[in-house]
């Protein structure tokens, strides 16, 4: 007599959030993130080199979270260099949008770094700390012309309604515009192609 095969039990693992990151500094898998749930400061230490840094937390944070506040204070240096480089090339192609929202973050970026100089309470630097302060400024008053010239232009070219262009087809020939009908609209093979 012939016995019954077992069906073979799969068992599906589970994918944890990690507890112990990479340090950006040193490269080695040692940074632990330590009173996330006592206090609404958490601190981000490395066990190897020894790199620390306090970041604000709430009561919904998990390490990861933390973790993500520490690395984007790590590179923000770096993360000013690359948008005050990408100002350039954004003017030169007239993209206000992007322009405007690369301000916003340049604006943020420097009050942070104003903030993080007043950290250090033995030694603060006040002529930095306002040179910070005034750069942010600087950055929101440059935001606010961009999103003025945006504003400016958009009226200038005229706004049409998403009905309108739905509607309205460019002849590429004569430069004349001519009303589509939308049973034309749904009638077309390629209506609803993807």
């Amino acid at each position: 007599m012939g016995r019954r095969k077992r069906k073979q039990q799969t068992y599906k693992r589970i994918k944890r959030v990690p507890k112990i990151f990479t340090c950006p500094e040193c490269g080695e898998k040692s940074v632990k993130v330590e009173n996330i749930r006592k206090s609404a400061i958490a601190t981000v230490k490395c066990g190897h080199c020894g790199l620390t840094k306090e970041v604000l937390v709430n009561s919904i944070s998990e390490p990861v979270d933390a973790f993500g506040d520490f690395i984007d204070i790590f590179y923000v240096d770096q993360e000013l260099q690359r948008l005050e480089k990408r100002l350039i090339q954004l003017k030169k192609n007239n993209e206000w949008g992007d322009l405007a929202l690369s301000y916003s973050i340049l604006s943020d970026i420097c009050k942070a770094k104003a903030a993080i100089l007043l950290e250090d309470e033995d030694n603060i630097d006040l002529d930095a700390v306002n040179e910070w302060k005034l750069k942010a400024e600087k950055y929101s008053r440059l935001e606010k012309d961009v999103l003025m010239n945006l504003d400016t232009e958009d009226l200038e070219r005229g706004v049409r309604s998403d009905e309108e262009s739905l509607f309205d087809e460019h002849e590429e020939s004569g430069g004349m515009r001519r009303k589509k009908k939308i049973e034309d609209i749904f009638t077309d093979p390629g209506f609803l192609e993807f």
